[in-house]
């Protein structure tokens, strides 16, 4: 180890030159081996882990049309003749009931009604489905929920005006309440018809004759001539839909793919990318032009109102290159709109979180969803999983640690409209109804708030809705509801609600948890921005660390999916403290000399607890730096081992052969400390040589030896 502003030790001179030569031996390679950063250049590696803005949020998701009727002369968005023609059937689950922009702002300081009982409810950021004028019907469904686009400068009519719009933003800013919107980029309505049948995989041709691939030609502002005639089926639009699009540039079917509906069940990663979201006008995203417009349209919404960041659907079906061109003229925008952190995570509807994370390293999406850790939450609270499962999607983290040295922080959610409602996923896990089944959705919020992400609740939860599956079966109202199913569903802790109100429900188990959690996450910044370490993971039991570095303060979070009470001894890294229940109500605990302290967890509960005394200062202390194939992905795993139990900030780097100065992979805060690199992108046989940078918890900085390595690909 090497520490800052001093000079190697003998011992760890040997060490270095040992480590090196059995690197060196194992790739077959000599070479000069470069010294571990000083200075200045090691003090910049040595900078911690920086915190993501949207750490700090709560996110409220509602669709407006389902929240609060307002305007009862909206309903039909001013458009005449059957529902067929406006959309408009309060007692079908698939079309438009009625609630609208003025419903969901309501008085706005009103605690009942306006965005201030959203505030109450401890959230912090309200995420609104799109609110653009949509195609009103499709098929045999309205476009109630805001993903079927056509005109993408406005406010739909069935939820008011642009002015309503910015009256609600507004009055969530003087409420503190960020503004998240939905966007779509893959897709407009359904306007187009295709020849055929099925996807085609026929090849693309310029307006020459010439096959070519677009793949080839995203991200890099040139694209060849195209024309309909060519397309690998042909587009038909009716004449009354020549126009129907705005912005107009929208209206040209050569800015489609035109190649028919995914076929989800033997698709291919250009399938997913180039074909029609169930039908949906699929953008020819690898063009320029298109990119420049779906940037200069959103960036428009962004400027108008001020908005805070953007939720963007269906982000996997875009070309690769898209958020790299995308993602810098939006925040362009909402720099010029005054608004420094803005937010954009991405749905990425996928279950691994080793697939996930190729979404933010190779696809520069910037933030995404956590559709992997909300599985293994659903399943841990509704009893049909341990804690291991929780435990590797926390460890998964690391493969979306990326050179900018920030937090991985996503978006994180037990249910939500596509999949169903937490209280539903958290039932069919465990089979559990009445008391027992509330005690685990409890488990499930507690769960959402005290671990490491932004946590995002759907509309609806706070007063116990249920439902009976996903899509249509989750997007309940909240005003008097007049689908009769919706009236006599069971719900979490409260009655049926008939035809009543949800916002007549006072007091609801459920939304006073969170109310709770939220004051929690207030309170204890290292809820919402502190490194983790995992203790134990065993069964159903869930034991983990949350620091606080700058009060160098240690917490314990405890959670039990078991119908028994458990009693777990784990480590710490703070001995001989005293540790303040949080939350539950037991006495308080102590830690032994060794750190190690004895939990007693009430059955289907959590606990969490504050030691009463800082961390020790340690000194940064011997590391180990290792370089293998990933198991997992074409990946290599850069693993640190650090000796002792302080919290540290672990950055790894890089230095090539004509490199003059080291380069950040990635930084890492909660063990195990690891760094990902795809050598893919290096030369067969050129060495690289890597270092690891540790930060003790009391600012102590060292390094470890340095590893070559040689590309053998």
């Amino acid at each position: 180890m090497r520490r800052s502003g001093s000079a190697i030790p003998a011992s760890a001179a040997i060490a270095l030159i040992a480590a090196v030569g059995l690197a060196t031996a194992a790739s077959g390679s000599g070479g000069a081996v470069p010294t571990p950063p000083s200075g200045a250049e090691l003090e910049a590696l040595a900078q911690p882990q920086r915190v993501a803005a949207v750490a700090s949020q709560r996110v409220y998701f509602v669709m407006p049309d389902r929240y609060a009727n307002g305007d009862p002369s909206n309903d039909r968005g001013a458009a005449a003749g059957s529902r067929a023609q406006h959309g408009f059937d309060p007692t079908d689950t698939g079309y438009f009931h009625g609630g609208d922009l003025k419903g969901l702002t309501g008085g706005c300081t009103d605690p009942k009604t306006g965005l201030q009982r959203i505030r109450d409810l401890g959230f912090t950021a309200l995420w609104v489905t799109p609110p653009v004028v949509q195609r009103a019907v499709q098929g045999s469904s309205a476009a109630y929920h805001g993903y079927w686009g056509v005109d993408f400068t406005r406010v739909d009519p069935h939820l008011g005006t642009n002015d309503d719009f910015g009256a609600l933003v507004t009055c969530a800013h003087s409420l503190g309440i960020k503004v998240y919107l939905d966007v779509v980029a893959n897709h407009t309505a359904d306007v187009i018809s295709l020849t055929g049948a099925g996807y085609s995989e026929a090849p693309y041709r310029t307006c020459s004759g010439r096959v070519f691939d677009p793949a080839r030609y995203a991200g890099t502002g040139r694209f060849p001539c195209v024309k309909a005639e060519t397309m690998p089926r042909t587009p038909i639009v009716l004449r009354s839909d020549r126009r129907a699009k705005r912005p107009l540039w929208l209206n040209d079917v050569r800015r489609y793919h035109n190649r028919g509906d995914i076929a989800f069940a033997s698709c291919s990663e250009e399938c997913f990318e180039q074909g029609d979201f169930f039908g949906l006008d699929d953008l020819f995203t690898e063009q320029p032009a298109v990119v420049k417009g779906l940037a200069a349209v959103y960036g428009d919404w962004v400027r108008r109102y001020a908005l805070d960041g953007f939720r963007v659907d269906t982000a996997k079906h875009v070309d690769r290159a898209f958020f790299k061109v995308w993602t810098p003229r939006i925040r362009a925008a909402a720099r010029a709109a005054g608004v420094a952190d803005f937010e954009i995570f991405g749905e990425v509807f996928v279950g691994d979180a080793v697939e996930l994370s190729r979404y933010p390293r190779e696809r520069s999406v910037p933030n995404v969803i956590d559709f992997p850790l909300a599985d293994a939450l659903v399943r841990y609270a509704g009893g049909s999983a341990s804690a291991r499962g929780i435990a590797a999607r926390l460890d998964d983290d690391d493969y979306f640690n990326l050179p900018a040295g920030v937090m991985h922080t996503p978006t994180t959610f037990l249910g939500n409209h596509d999949v169903g409602r937490a209280a539903r996923l958290i039932a069919d896990q465990s089979g559990a109804s009445g008391t027992e089944l509330l005690r685990r959705v409890l488990l499930g919020h507690s769960l959402l708030y005290l671990l490491r992400g932004a946590p995002v609740v759907m509309y609806g939860d706070e007063v116990g809705i249920i439902g009976r599956g996903g899509d249509k079966e989750a997007r309940q109202d909240l005003f008097p509801t007049k689908v009769r199913e919706w009236q006599r569903e069971d719900r979490v802790g409260a009655p049926p609600i008939g035809t009543g109100s949800s916002f007549d429900v006072a007091d609801h188990p459920v939304g006073l948890h969170l109310r709770a959690l939220g004051a929690l996450r207030d309170a204890h910044p290292a809820l919402s921005s502190g490194a983790t370490a995992v203790r134990s993971a065993a069964q159903g039991v869930l034991v983990l660390s949350r620091f606080d570095a700058v009060a160098r303060r240690e917490y314990l979070a405890a959670f039990n999916a078991q119908r028994k009470a458990a009693t777990v001894t784990v480590p710490t890294a703070t001995p001989g403290a005293a540790w303040a229940p949080l939350v539950g109500t037991g006495a308080p605990v102590s830690s032994g000399a060794d750190g190690r302290v004895t939990l007693a967890i009430p059955a289907l509960g959590a606990v969490l607890l504050r030691a009463d005394t800082d961390l020790p200062r340690r000194s940064a202390t011997g590391a180990r730096l290792r370089v293998s194939p990933d198991d997992f992905s074409a990946l290599h795993r850069l693993q640190v081992s650090v000796a002792g139990v302080d919290p540290a900030s672990v950055t790894v780097a890089i230095r090539r052969g004509g490199d003059t100065s080291w380069r950040r992979l990635a930084v890492d805060a909660s063990p195990p400390y690891r760094a990902f690199v795809d050598l893919r992108r290096y030369r067969k046989g050129e060495r690289v040589h890597f270092v690891a940078v540790v930060r003790s918890s009391s600012g102590d900085v060292a390094t470890s030896p340095v590893v070559a390595y040689e590309v053998l690909r």
